[in-house]
């Protein structure tokens, strides 16, 4: 009698699919047949690698694993691992069935913690509502509207960034009234103010501006990084003009990283000279900036120059630290 695999063995069989850029022969039914294991870590391995593969002759399997796992969720699906593994390989699929998406974007897991239970469900509802988005479900418009007002912050970030990737008037209208009445989470008005650059950045760029320019640190930071997130070139001026004015040194960082976001020549080119400005703080705070962009060589070089122009020892010590010249190969023991 051949005998039972384990727990490791399986997950080792699996990462060892995971490694190959396709299957191979006899690699679809073992992958089946990891779907439909009882263990939430099996099923969520293997559906991470049939997303990968883009494997859609096992949808079916990816929809009865994730039934399963509805059936006892808190005890056989903690922290959501196997539905939302499954749900993100749908995705990845474009799966056309909608209920799968459905349940995914209603489900609400509270489960035992220390003190009152937690809904460890949050990143289920947020893939749900982008697999039907993609889809466009009847109904959607009212599902993303109700899910504006989740708990869950990655919810509601996750709505406010569909409701943008719908395009429609309609859907600017709720996000304009959603920055209005604002959110607890900083991170959510700034993903509804980008979503609306994203639908029309001419038309709504005056709006994120009153956002920008607001005394309220939270909505400026909120809308620089909006900016920046949308890439949206024409947002340089509004952010170096606000630069010019902020007094708390923590907004002036994060309109200077919001310039860097932008990644058009120009954001460049004005972080740099900055970096060359009289003001150490300022110079700090664009060097920062540029951290995003320390895998660019030819940046680097450029901001070293600036750096050494500059004969600052901080900030020469500042630039060693935080953009070290990368590996050597053949020094790699």
């Amino acid at each position: 009698m051949a005998k039972r695999a384990s727990f490791d063995d399986k997950l080792a069989a699996i990462r060892r699919l995971r490694d190959q850029t396709g299957p191979e022969p006899g690699d679809v039914p073992a992958l089946r047949k990891a779907l439909g294991d009882r263990s939430n870590f099996v099923v969520a391995a293997a559906a991470e690698v049939a997303g990968a593969w883009r494997l859609a002759e096992v949808a079916a399997d990816l929809e009865a694993a994730f039934a399963r796992f509805l059936i006892d969720p808190i005890k056989d699906d903690k922290l959501c691992r196997a539905k939302l593994a499954v749900v993100q390989a749908l995705e990845k699929l474009e799966h056309p069935r909608a209920e799968v998406f459905e349940k995914a974007a209603a489900h609400v897991q509270m489960e035992p913690a220390w003190g009152p239970p937690v809904d460890t469900a949050p990143p289920l509802r947020a893939a749900g509502l982008i697999g039907l988005t993609r889809i466009d479900t009847p109904g959607l418009g009212a599902a993303l509207v109700d899910a504006l007002l989740d708990p869950a912050r990655d919810v509601r970030s996750a709505a406010a960034s569909c409701l943008g990737a719908i395009g429609s008037d309609a859907a600017a209208l709720v996000l304009r009234f959603k920055c209005r009445i604002g959110d607890d989470e900083p991170e959510v008005l700034s993903e509804a103010l980008r979503a609306l650059l994203a639908i029309a950045p001419d038309d709504h760029m005056p709006f994120v501006r009153e956002f920008l320019d607001a005394r309220d640190e939270n909505r400026c930071e909120a809308a620089a990084l909006a900016m920046g997130n949308a890439r949206f070139p024409q947002a340089l001026g509004p952010l170096l003009d606000r630069f010019q004015t902020a007094n708390s040194q923590t907004v002036r960082e994060t309109l200077l990283l919001a310039v860097a976001m932008l990644r058009a020549s120009a954001a460049i080119d004005a972080l740099l000279d900055l970096v060359a400005d009289d003001s150490e703080a300022t110079a700090r705070a664009a060097m920062d900036a540029l951290k995003i962009h320390k895998h660019d060589p030819k940046l680097v070089e450029r901001l070293a120059d600036v750096v050494a122009r500059a004969g600052s020892p901080t900030l020469q010590a500042r630039f060693a630290q935080d953009f070290p010249p990368p590996a050597r190969p053949d020094l790699i023991l």
